[in-house]
């Protein structure tokens, strides 16, 4: 119990005099607040003590070269309790805690207070700026959603490179902050409340290869995402730079954007342009083949699936170096994934398909076609050999239930176990009963 006790007192210290740290720090440094900004998010959303010691840990670790850093030690000092000068009562100390209800409530109070850390911290940390690297095969337009519309572009695709910056003071993982429609006086480009996609820059092939290695200095792994349907250009790159800030990838994020129209009456016109998407997506995959990364993973959402389905079956597999291949809520038809898995099954390392039943937009398509998605499990998830399959039920998912791979925390670490560290689900916290072809999470 002594060790929650320590904790609480340290967060409330540095909680208390935090105003201060900041006076000391010195100069504002660009990576140093990158790095307090996703610390800032780990702590608002810690949900253990254990996990609370070890950002507290990482916090002062960042404070260490900076002038605040003999401060700080000052105010460790002051938070540190000396049990050894406590009476003892019964073999035990006098202050100590026995009851299971002290320590929820102890429990509860250090979460708390750890929350409340990371929100002053985030607070004069300047919004965040997420560079997300693009590949599309949207025709480019004269205005309107940063150069890009919902038409196929004849001529192939395109790549280039987006800023986009993240309200670290506000931001929640897993939600990309957008203005309401309701907000009408407030400014939907704000950077200090919203999610907002700056500069969008065309690059040649030859210049986007470069400036993806010039990036590559923590990790030589790339992961291609691919959106889902009644997405534009603007939202899959926020989306995409959401992902990427609270996935804390350590190698480079490229955004995928086929030419979805972007409006909910749009979906037939968004599987055909899905369709007519594949041949390109898999030329920008060989063209990916000649650069130098270690590997390549894939995650695709929703409809994003067919593009890459089609796309690697379809097509001569490049270079060899694609690793994790993630088919998240896949609106795909059971009997298709059937036929077109087989032919890839042996090209990758590892596949991964998320499932829920509680994935009402699939449920919806399901209906709508008259035929049953790999992305929804009713009954029994669907399974097939050389796909792990992870059954995301027990996952509070939200009204529609189908963004929850980037939407809830627990479906965030598991991805960042997959594509950070490349462990497969019989290493990750997930379970699997003797019964079952799938893996389960613990119940949220």
């Amino acid at each position: 119990m002594t060790e929650l006790v320590q904790q609480l007192a340290l967060l409330d210290t540095l909680l208390g005099n935090w105003d201060g740290v900041l006076i000391r720090m010195g100069a504002p440094d660009t990576l140093r607040d990158d790095a307090l900004a996703g610390l800032a998010v780990k702590m608002s959303a810690a949900e253990s003590p254990d996990e609370l010691d070890l950002l507290i840990d990482d916090l002062l670790d960042l404070v260490e070269d900076t002038p605040a850093y003999d401060y700080v030690r000052s105010l460790v000092a002051r938070a540190q309790l000396d049990t050894g000068t406590v009476a003892k009562t019964r073999g035990g100390y006098a202050g100590e805690l026995v009851s299971e209800d002290d320590r929820n409530l102890l429990t509860s109070a250090s979460l708390s207070t750890g929350s409340k850390l990371g929100s002053a911290v985030a607070a004069d940390v300047q919004p965040c700026s997420v560079r997300v690297f693009y590949a599309t095969n949207r025709r480019s337009a004269s205005g309107g959603d940063q150069g890009f519309s919902g038409e196929h572009d004849p001529d192939g695709y395109s790549c280039g490179m987006a800023e986009v910056t993240i309200p670290v003071a506000v931001h929640r993982a897993g939600v990309v902050e957008q203005k309401k429609w309701w907000h009408l006086l407030s400014e939907k480009d704000d950077p200090r409340k919203y999610v907002v996609l700056g500069s969008v820059e065309k690059l040649e092939e030859n210049a986007f290869i470069s400036r993806l290695a010039e990036g590559a200095e923590g990790s030589r792994d790339l992961l291609v995402f691919l959106h889902g349907y009644n997405v534009t250009f603007e939202e899959a790159a926020r989306q995409a730079a959401q992902f990427s800030f609270d996935l804390q990838y350590d190698g480079q994020v490229i955004l995928y954007s086929w030419p979805s129209l972007g409006s909910l009456a749009g979906y037939c016109a968004d599987e055909e342009r899905a369709f007519l998407s594949n041949g390109k997506f898999a030329g920008f995959l060989g063209m990916l083949g000649d650069g130098p990364w270690d590997k390549v993973h894939l995650l695709a959402h929703s409809m994003g699936n067919r593009v890459m389905l089609y796309g690697l079956s379809g097509n001569a597999w490049p270079g060899g170096r694609i690793s994790r291949v993630v088919f998240a809520a896949a609106d795909v038809y059971v009997e298709t994934f059937r036929e077109l898995f087989p032919q890839i099954r042996g090209k990758a390392e590892l596949y991964t398909s998320y499932t829920s039943s509680k994935d009402r937009a699939l449920f919806l398509s399901s209906l709508l076609h008259k035929a049953k998605r790999i992305g929804i499990s009713k009954g029994e998830p669907f399974v097939m050999e050389g796909l792990e399959t992870v059954d995301a039920s027990k996952v509070d998912n939200g009204f529609l239930g189908h963004g929850y791979f980037a939407e809830k925390k627990v479906l965030i670490e598991d991805l960042s176990q997959l594509l950070g560290k490349g462990l497969p689900a019989s290493q990750r916290r997930l379970y699997r009963s003797p019964s079952n072809g799938y893996w389960d999470f613990f119940r949220d």
